[in-house]
């Protein structure tokens, strides 16, 4: 089959790094990969050699429109496979012009009715909500990332229920063997780890109050490095600057190799308010060191399994933040390796990527039959 899959770029995002490793696993099963980036980026993430990549060689928003359109008659797509918001419209809407109509497939890497209730309510929002909506419901199949936006497309955007499919992210290679869980070395000195995209949703100011509070009842011993980049970075520094936390907070921009650096901490925090689905959280159960997260809508409970894979803390509350930690470093959550093991197989590469192929098979055939 030949994929047409369609981003806004490729620089860091969880969905973007969703889309490469599907792309790549696609190819590797002998289908045609082409993906089409809305606009040009300095890639954080790398294509396999055989996945055919294009631009959209028009400018605007009506530009991309009629560039993708374009593209998928001149390929003959058989799906086209969409990330985020905008991407999921112009991909509807450059479908719908298309002449080979291929099966279209938004994705939805958040929780849709969470993330709004923090959005303004602006002309602008309320054009990009509407046609979302639109291209949604009128698409072949939506996938949601987590069971939580999968029922959030339901009751908020009233997209029909068999519709709706959950498929989790691929994050695991499929040859990646997974950590033994370890517990904090060094008790008297505590390196916690966090990682994402320096946005609101992550609520990262949480984790800079809980950190000084820590440090407030054990002086010294706590220390938080915060790795990737994003349009929130000034205001975080000058947030930690204020709060005269600088000399134990540091931020290590976006790396490629994170996953192989995450061994040498001892505990991965993770802040968020609202989530599609938390890669970050599958990575560190895969490295072996102990997870705290908030209890968010959407993901986290999910993928650590309604807290028996790592702690689940209220979302926006510092102290039950700090309570977590201190009570990791006293008494570490007991995990059984091989459970977790099994539980991690269903966010591998492999596992996923077939997830895909036997939706689009399954369109198929409803076409088919109809």
């Amino acid at each position: 089959m030949t994929f047409v899959f369609v981003c806004s770029r490729l620089s860091g995002g969880g969905a973007e790094r969703v889309a490469v490793n599907l792309a790549n696993s696609l190819v590797d099963l002998g289908h045609t990969v082409i993906v089409f980036i809305r606009r040009e980026s300095q890639d954080s993430y790398e294509l396999d050699s055989r996945v055919f990549r294009y631009t959209s060689g028009l400018p605007g928003f009506v530009g991309q429109i009629l560039s993708l359109r374009r593209l998928i008659d001149k390929v003959s797509a058989d799906v086209v496979l969409a990330f985020t918001d905008v991407p999921n419209i112009v991909s509807y809407l450059a479908v719908k012009l298309s002449r080979v109509k291929p099966i279209f497939v938004p994705t939805v890497h958040t929780n849709l009715r969470a993330r709004d209730q923090r959005l303004s309510n602006g002309v602008r929002f309320k054009i990009i909500h509407y046609l979302h909506k639109v291209a949604c419901r009128y698409s072949d199949s939506v996938v949601s990332v987590s069971d939580g936006g999968r029922q959030a497309l339901i009751d908020y955007y009233g997209v029909p229920e068999h519709q709706a499919v959950k498929i989790f992210n691929p994050v695991i290679d499929d040859y990646v063997k997974i950590s033994e869980h370890k517990s904090v070395s060094d008790t008297l000195k505590v390196r916690l780890v966090a990682a994402g995209r320096l946005t609101e949703a992550k609520n990262y100011p949480l984790m800079f109050d809980a950190v000084k509070r820590l440090n407030e009842m054990h002086p010294g011993k706590y220390t938080l490095d915060i790795y990737g980049g994003g349009e929130l970075e000034g205001a975080l520094k000058e947030y930690a600057r204020q709060l005269d936390v600088s000399n134990i907070v540091n931020f290590k921009g976006f790396v490629r190799d994170f996953e192989s650096r995450l061994s040498s901490y001892d505990i991965f925090v993770f802040s968020s308010d609202w989530e599609g689905f938390g890669n970050v959280l599958v990575e560190a159960l895969c490295s072996g060191i102990p997870v705290i997260s908030t209890d968010c809508p959407s993901g986290p409970r999910e993928i650590l399994a309604d807290g028996k894979f790592g702690r689940l803390v209220p979302v926006g509350d510092v102290r039950a933040f700090c309570e977590a930690v201190e009570q990791e470093v006293r008494q570490p959550l007991d995990v059984c390796h091989v459970t977790l093991s099994k539980h991690l197989d269903q966010f591998r590469n492999g596992v996923v990527t077939q997830k895909y192929i036997d939706l689009v098979d399954h369109v198929q055939k409803v076409k088919r039959e109809s």
